[in-house]
């Protein structure tokens, strides 16, 4: 998780998923972000990107409702709580290597600057050696700066 960009694209985190069945995908981030953001009532996907989905996942016996929806960016899943708290994730490809998604999701959760779809999309770009785009990845010019924790992989929370 990172701080949201305020404005339009602005993002809250990202999210590597291990497949494309949000089916089997969404129990686990629904816990995740739950315990960040309190319950969640709603996820909503865009359904050019993902195959369709159950209309309701049951998590700890309460029912969330699963909704497909042509969202403005459809590289990202959308949260919402119960008590007006959201988060809009910026998803990973699953299909995206171990090494990139990795490197991607400890830039993001090392971040002291709040996060755009836009920036997130440059960091799943991977810099050819002395091409000169190494601010992206933490070089003197990075608009993300600062040491990197080491993290899990697919990891979500971020990390203290």
């Amino acid at each position: 998780m990172c701080d949201r960009a305020t404005g339009a694209g602005g993002v809250d985190g990202a999210w590597w998923p291990a497949t494309h069945d949000l089916s089997n995908e969404l129990p686990d981030l629904i816990a995740v972000v739950g315990s960040l953001i309190g319950p969640i009532r709603r996820v909503v996907y865009d359904s050019r990107v993902w195959p369709p989905a159950p209309a309701r996942v049951i998590r700890g016996g309460t029912s969330i409702t699963v909704d497909s929806y042509r969202l403005v960016a459809s590289d990202t899943i959308y949260l919402m709580g119960t008590h007006t708290r959201d988060a809009v994730l910026f998803v990973v490809p699953s299909d995206t290597d171990a090494e990139t998604a990795q490197r991607m999701l400890k830039e993001v959760s090392g971040s002291s600057h709040p996060m755009t779809i836009n920036l997130m999309r440059a960091l799943l770009h991977v810099p050819e050696p002395g091409s000169g785009e190494d601010e992206l990845w933490g070089g003197p010019a990075s608009p993300i700066s600062g040491d990197l924790p080491a993290g899990p992989h697919r990891q979500i929370g971020k990390e203290s």
